[in-house]
């Protein structure tokens, strides 16, 4: 753990070894990239770029400002990729994740609003990912907060939704746009009925209240010839794309 912390304390004052990459996520169907969800990567001493062991270190240990610091770093540069890239394909979303101590604890709502307006991004191209631990203890203060980026135009999106502590209220209550099924259903829906009859079920629920489908972690053809049979929107995976670097993803949506 110590050696997290040192990382963070390190990324937080030089933000150099600190890299987004970009997973595209596809129509199930046509295979076309509709969004990229951004994910944080920290380069090493080696040079080998690795998923930032920071994050974990920031969520469960550091302070409130260390990850709120962490956080503004990783969705201001989301934005400004985001900006870029949309000036090529603006029908692309950007996908980021929020921890849930910024629902709980944090002023995210007026930091969001202020980088919105600094980065001049299409919000309604941008989709806030949230687990749903973001409004277990605080459900007044996250509804208000959701409304609030709702009228800014951003999507929000349920991630992992059906693990931790899942609930179909959550989806009666809260104006999200759509959910992504974990890649642990995913991974079994070939052998394993019960995988297959859950990841049915989320597909239908999802779309009977409007929402729309991510299946993550799609990495065979017969996962994908399977999603799209039970109407999955839309899928994430080895199976397309890899994560990449912004310039990758440029030429890629070029």
């Amino acid at each position: 753990m110590a050696d997290k912390q040192a990382a963070l304390d390190r990324a937080l004052d030089d933000h150099e070894d600190l890299l987004l990459v970009y997973q595209p996520i596809h129509d199930a169907k046509t295979r076309e990239i509709v969004a990229a969800e951004a994910l944080l990567r920290q380069r090493r001493e080696s040079g080998e770029i690795r998923e930032a062991a920071i994050i974990t270190a920031a969520a469960e240990d550091g302070s409130r400002e260390e990850l709120f610091a962490l956080d503004s770093i990783v969705v201001t540069k989301a934005f400004q990729d985001a900006k870029r890239w949309q000036d090529r394909a603006p029908n692309v979303r950007m996908h980021i994740n929020l921890s849930p101590r910024e629902f709980q604890e944090g002023n995210v709502l007026t930091r969001l609003t202020s980088l919105v307006s600094g980065c001049g991004i299409d919000t309604k191209r941008v989709a806030i990912e949230i687990t749903e631990t973001s409004y277990i203890e605080h459900p007044d203060r996250t509804m208000h907060i959701l409304e609030e980026l709702k009228k800014l135009g951003i999507q929000l999106w349920l991630d992992d939704f059906g693990t931790g502590h899942s609930t179909l209220t959550h989806l009666q209550k809260f104006p999200i746009d759509g959910i992504k099924i974990p890649g642990t259903f995913v991974a079994c829906i070939e052998e394993n009925k019960r995988c297959r009859a859950i990841t049915k079920a989320l597909i239908n629920v999802a779309h009977e209240i409007g929402a729309k489908v991510i299946a993550e972690g799609v990495e065979g053809e017969k996962q994908r010839e399977s999603l799209i049979r039970w109407g999955c929107d839309s899928i994430q995976g080895f199976l397309f794309s890899k994560p990449m670097t912004l310039d990758r993803l440029e030429t890629t949506l070029r």
